[in-house]
């Protein structure tokens, strides 16, 4: 059993780390309950401004989003909501996670909480962004002008949101690549020459992912696998830094 098994052995038994991760989730639950709670009470507005890249993609005068059922729009209004709720809430169920993993960390470690929540909020928020400021606009784009060369556009409210919940939630996390592999290697789950020397199966994953999380079409699939494969190369070069600032405290701390 190594250093940093026996800590944590003495930091939590496995119950009190049960009832530990329940109370996090539990209040990130609530904060997303709540958020959902205000996001509903809008949703049609919320709902305008997200149906943006497709209008823009319509030809002028289209009607934007038809609806096949009478419980249609009310379920999407309630998915709407908890898009926005998810994403409202990231700064607080972000910092829960890191509370709950903190005590795997050693003491000299926990000062990278602050860090770790401003880069993992930011990278949440950029990847939402990006998404839907730069990959919607593309992808719809891309796929009514393919489409409309055969047939007439009949985009249904169910259809849109489930593509942009997919796309939205699949690049607010494939963005948090780099917090997550820092994070694994301050755990000594991973280290940087491992994952340098896995290069070429993360670049198949990438791709497999990419296709998997985004519409069938070239453009969002090299869209969501640039970015990501980048923030794992550039994940390697944060790990190297910071295992050599940690490499002479931890020898103190042996000492």
């Amino acid at each position: 059993m190594n250093e940093r098994n026996e800590k944590n052995l003495k930091v939590m038994g496995l119950m009190e780390h049960l009832d530990e991760l329940r109370g996090r989730i539990f209040r990130s639950l609530i904060a997303v309950v709540i958020i959902f709670g205000i996001a509903f009470s809008f949703a049609n507005y919320i709902f305008e401004f997200l149906k943006g890249p497709l209008v823009a993609a319509l030809p002028e005068g289209s009607n934007a989003l038809h609806f096949t059922g009478p419980m249609d729009v009310l379920i999407a209004n309630i998915k709407i909501s908890f898009l926005a709720a998810v994403v409202g809430a990231c700064p607080f169920w972000l910092y829960q996670f890191w509370k709950f993993l903190e005590p795997a960390l050693y003491e000299h470690e926990k000062k990278y909480a602050i860090p770790f929540l401003f880069s993992s909020v930011s990278l949440f928020f950029s990847g939402v962004a990006f998404c839907f400021f730069v990959i919607m606009p593309l992808a719809m784009e891309f796929l009514i002008q393919m489409g409309m060369e055969v047939g007439t556009p009949i985009i249904t409210v169910a259809d849109y949101v489930s593509v942009l919940m997919l796309l939205i939630f699949g690049f607010g996390l494939v963005f948090e690549t780099p917090v997550i592999l820092v994070l694994l290697a301050l755990l000594d789950l991973v280290d940087a020459d491992m994952l340098a020397e896995n290069r070429k199966f993360v670049l198949v994953g990438v791709m497999i992912l990419g296709a998997l999380l985004t519409p069938p079409d070239p453009i969002s699939q090299i869209a969501m696998g640039l970015p990501t494969y980048l923030m794992f190369e550039m994940s390697i070069v944060i790990i190297r830094l910071v295992k050599r600032k940690r490499k002479p405290v931890e020898l103190e701390v042996k000492n």
